[in-house]
């Protein structure tokens, strides 16, 4: 059963505050202190949802330690969901670092380097 697109965009929401707050304070690995949840996108049946997180760091040993850390306390995290949300389901859930934000990034960098239009 498909449930309305507020209904997604509010649960996505809600998740992405919920998560983000307990990876922030209360899951106690360091690791996740400089991550940040960008994004929550939630299947239309709200059984599947994709977080989307950037790294204050941007060295890739640490992204890969961090999406580590995210998949072995993954279970944990569908938990705290269960606890906290009020779902009748919990979605299965997966983690992907944000290239968008880098993506943005570039370009600004590269709108940076043009050489501003002549004055007419």
């Amino acid at each position: 059963m498909k449930s309305s697109p507020h209904r997604s965009q509010r649960v996505a929401r809600e998740l992405q505050k919920q998560v983000g707050l307990w990876l922030a304070r209360d899951c106690g690995d360091e690791r996740f202190r400089s991550l940040a949840i960008t994004r929550v996108r939630v299947s239309p049946d709200l059984g599947f949802a994709r977080f989307y997180f950037v790294l204050a760091e941007r060295d890739p040993a640490t992204r890969a330690a961090v999406e580590d850390a995210l998949e072995a306390v993954r279970g944990r995290i569908r938990r705290e969901i269960g606890r906290h949300a009020r779902l009748r389901v919990v979605p299965e859930i997966r983690f992907e670092y944000d290239t968008e934000l880098e993506s943005v990034r570039r370009v600004e960098q590269l709108l940076a380097t043009l050489d501003p239009p002549p004055e007419g």
